[in-house]
C-alpha cells in the first residue's frame, strides 16, 4: 500500500486504499451571525418554506427489484450530480480523455456549490501573492480532529488540507474568479473568497464551461435509479430521462455526486431530530434517492454520524437570506433570553452557540416544541428599532408564531405550556440573574439579564433543515465501502454525500472545508477512476 501525498497524480493513487472512519455550503453564512453576508443568497431561504413532508424515500420502490430498460449506452465514467464536486471530477476526467456522461436531476447546474461563498486552501496562488506561506498544516488539522472529539479520521483531513493549495491553482487555472483570500472568522488566511461570494459567479459557470469544453456530456432533468453491479463491481447505472425513458448508461465507474438527503426527513429523524416541528429549506432534490440507490448497491451507511448544516427559525417569517431578524440570528444574537422546551423547562445555557453557530438546533432536538422568551427590554436590545423587525414581529404575532402577554402565566396559556411550571423556571431564572450565578447550565454572568419587563414574548423556533453532510462510507479514494470495509470496485461517492470529515456535528473551524472537500473528492476519485480504464 501507497502512502497519500499532497499532489494528484496518477502515481499517487492509493491501490489499496485502508479502511477509514460531512458542504456543497459553505460554514461562513451561519459562523457569522450578525451582519453575515448570504450563505446561499437567494437560493436558500432559511425560514421561508412550508415544512418539508415526511416521506418515502424517492426510489424506494425502484430500487427494491430491477428496472425495465428502454436502451443503453456506453462511457467510460458516469457521472451523478452536477454540483460543486461533480463538475470538479467532470473536469478531470473529461480533460483527461474520458467519454463523460454527467446527469443531473434538476434543470441547471450547481447545485448546493451554487450558493458557496469560498473554499480552504493553504499553499495557493493567492496565498503567495499575499505572503501568506507560514501557515500550519499540523496546527490546523488538530483543531479539527479536537473539536469532532477525535471522532472523524485523520488521514482524510490530511489528504485534504495538503491537496488544498495545488486544488484551488487547479480551479484558477480553469478560470474561477475570487474576490480574495482571507482568514473568514478565523485567525489565519485559508479562505478563498468566490467573486460576489457566491460560487453561482465564481465557479459553477467556469467549471461547467471547462466540463463542456472537455467534451463532457451533461444531461439536465435526468434521475439516477438504481446502479447496475456485475460480480460485486459497479458497471453502470439506470437513468430517468425528461422524456420517462429508463436507459441503462454502461461505464466502468460510476461517481455519484448528489448532495445529501436532508429533504428526506424520514433519513434526517434518524439522528434524533423531531422532524415534527422541522422545516426543510435547502436546495430541490436533496432526498434520500442516490443514498437508497448506493445502500441497495452494498454500500455501508454512514447516516447515523451525519452532519447537518441547519439553523433556528421562525416559521413563516422571512429567511436569514431575506433579511430575516428571527431566522437564525434568534438562536445566536439574544444570548440574554431564555429558552424552553414543551414543558416549560429551560434545557441549556442560551450563550451556548457562540462556541460553534451549527450547535445552534442541536439542544432543541429532542423537544416537541421550542420556545425562546423576551421580555420587553431584551426585544428592545435585540430588535435595535429596526422598522423591518418590527414589521416582522407584527406578521409573527398575527400567525400565531410569535405570542404577546402581560403576564407569564398569561404568556404560558399563549405558548400551550403549564402556566405554573413557566412560572417557576422564570423565578428560578431571575434568582440566577440576581446572584450572577445560573446554577443550572452555567450561562455567562453578562447575560443573565433579569426577566421582568413587561409585555413578555414567546417565540416558536423550529429546526430549518438545509444540508445533510455524510451519507454513505468512503475509503481514501472515496470508493464506496461494504459493511465488511472492502472497496465497491468503481462506485465513488464524493461531495457532501461521501464525506466523513464531520461526525454529528459540522464544526466549521477550518473556513471553507466542506467545499474544500467537494473539490478535493471529486478530483480524487475521478483519477482513480481514470486509472481503471
Amino acid at each position: 500500500m501507497t502512502e497519500s501525498t499532497n499532489e494528484l497524480d496518477n502515481n499517487d493513487i492509493i491501490e489499496e486504499p485502508p479502511v477509514v472512519a460531512p458542504h456543497t455550503i459553505d460554514r461562513r453564512g451561519f459562523l457569522r451571525g450578525v451582519g453575515a453576508t448570504a450563505l446561499l443568497g437567494s437560493l436558500a431561504v432559511l425560514g421561508g418554506c412550508a415544512p418539508a413532508a415526511q416521506k418515502e424515500p424517492a426510489n424506494a420502490e425502484a430500487v427494491a427489484e430491477p428496472l425495465s430498460v428502454d436502451s443503453t449506452e456506453d462511457c467510460d465514467i458516469v457521472i451523478v450530480g452536477a454540483g460543486g464536486s461533480g463538475l470538479a471530477a467532470a473536469v478531470e476526467a473529461g480533460e483527461a480523455g474520458a467519454r463523460v456522461i454527467c446527469v443531473e436531476r434538476e434543470a441547471v447546474a450547481g447545485g448546493g456549490e451554487a450558493g458557496v461563498e469560498g473554499i480552504f486552501a493553504v499553499g495557493s496562488r493567492m496565498q503567495e501573492q499575499e505572503g501568506v506561506t507560514n501557515l500550519s498544516t499540523g496546527a490546523l488539522i488538530r483543531q479539527e480532529l479536537e473539536a469532532a472529539q477525535q471522532r472523524v479520521n485523520g488521514p482524510r483531513y490530511v489528504d485534504m488540507v495538503h491537496n488544498s493549495g495545488d486544488n484551488v491553482n487547479w480551479l484558477l487555472d480553469h478560470g474561477v474568479t475570487f474576490m480574495s483570500v482571507d482568514a473568514d472568522n478565523g485567525t489565519e488566511k485559508v479562505f478563498h473568497r468566490f467573486e460576489e461570494d457566491k460560487g453561482a459567479v465564481g465557479y459553477v459557470p467556469h467549471m461547467l464551461k471547462a466540463a463542456e469544453e472537455a467534451g463532457v456530456d451533461i444531461r439536465y432533468n435526468t434521475l439516477a435509479k438504481q446502479i447496475v453491479m456485475t460480480d460485486g463491481k459497479a458497471t453502470g447505472i439506470i437513468v430517468t430521462d425528461e422524456g420517462g425513458k429508463n436507459i441503462q448508461v454502461n461505464a466502468s465507474s460510476v461517481i455519484v455526486a448528489t448532495g445529501g438527503f436532508a429533504e428526506d426527513f424520514k433519513m434526517v429523524s434518524k439522528n434524533g431530530i423531531n422532524t415534527e416541528d422541522a422545516v426543510y429549506v435547502g436546495m430541490p432534490g436533496h432526498d434520500a434517492t442516490a443514498h437508497n440507490m448506493l445502500i441497495e448497491a452494498g454500500a455501508k451507511d454512514y447516516s447515523q454520524s451525519t452532519a447537518y448544516l441547519m439553523a433556528l427559525a421562525v416559521r413563516g417569517l422571512p429567511g436569514y437570506f431575506e433579511g430575516g431578524k428571527f431566522s437564525f440570528l434568534i438562536g445566536v444574537a439574544a444570548p440574554y433570553s431564555i429558552w424552553v422546551n414543551e414543558n416549560a423547562e429551560r434545557f441549556v445555557n442560551e450563550n451556548f452557540s457562540s462556541v460553534n453557530a451549527m450547535l445552534m438546533t442541536v439542544p432543541t432536538w429532542p423537544n416537541k416544541k421550542t420556545h425562546i422568551l423576551m421580555d420587553q427590554a431584551m426585544l428592545d436590545i435585540y430588535m435595535n428599532g429596526e422598522q423591518d423587525a418590527a414589521d416582522q414581529l407584527n406578521n409573527g404575532l398575527a400567525s400565531g408564531e410569535v405570542v404577546k402577554a402581560d403576564t407569564v402565566e398569561a404568556l404560558a396559556q399563549a405558548m400551550g405550556v403549564d402556566a405554573t411550571a413557566l412560572a417557576g423556571t422564570v423565578e428560578r431564572y431571575n434568582g440566577y440573574c440576581t446572584a450572577k450565578d445560573d446554577a443550572d447550565y452555567g450561562k455567562d454572568a453578562e447575560f443573565l439579564i433579569d426577566f421582568g419587563t413587561a409585555p413578555y414574548y414567546g417565540f416558536h423556533v423550529t429546526p430549518d433543515v438545509q444540508v445533510a453532510i455524510g451519507s454513505i462510507q468512503t475509503d481514501r479514494n472515496f470508493n464506496a465501502i461494504t459493511d465488511a470495509g472492502d472497496p465497491i470496485e468503481g462506485l465513488y461517492v464524493v461531495g457532501v454525500e461521501g464525506a466523513m470529515l464531520w461526525a454529528n456535528i459540522y464544526t466549521i473551524n477550518i473556513a471553507g472545508g466542506a467545499n474544500a472537500n467537494n473539490i478535493n473528492s471529486g478530483r480524487v476519485a475521478a483519477k482513480h477512476a481514470l486509472s481503471r480504464l
